[in-house]
């Protein structure tokens, strides 16, 4: 539809061109007939009128868009992920601080999920 249009305008252009060179010496095209329209407001129009055919055609289309989904990203193990977007984990350490008593320390630790 858009080339068939396209071609419209491609030749009128060209005829109305053509009938406008084709005129009498003396004459222009506005003097041909009394009280006529002119050949240059007929050529006006019908370009017009392909250019809003055009648009017209070129508004009404349509294009489907995939939407992206992004993966959803996960931590390791039962770690979970704050509100920053990073995963934050727990492990337990054994401390010993003078070799005759241990010490079960809480160790929390952030990193960064993967997709």
């Amino acid at each position: 539809m858009k080339k068939s249009l396209v071609s419209l305008l491609i030749g009128a252009s060209l005829a109305f061109s053509a009938t406008a060179q084709d005129q009498a010496g003396g004459n222009t095209s506005g003097d041909s007939a009394e009280n006529g329209i002119a050949t240059s407001t007929i050529a006006t129009g019908v370009v017009a009128a392909g250019i809003a055919a055009a648009v017209i055609s070129n508004n009404r289309g349509s294009s489907n868009v995939d939407e992206v989904v992004d993966p959803s990203p996960t931590c390791n193990g039962d770690d979970e992920i704050n509100s920053d977007g990073f995963c934050v984990g727990t492990t337990n350490t054994v401390t010993s601080l003078t070799g005759t008593a241990t010490t079960m320390t809480a160790v929390t630790f952030t990193y960064e999920p993967s997709l």
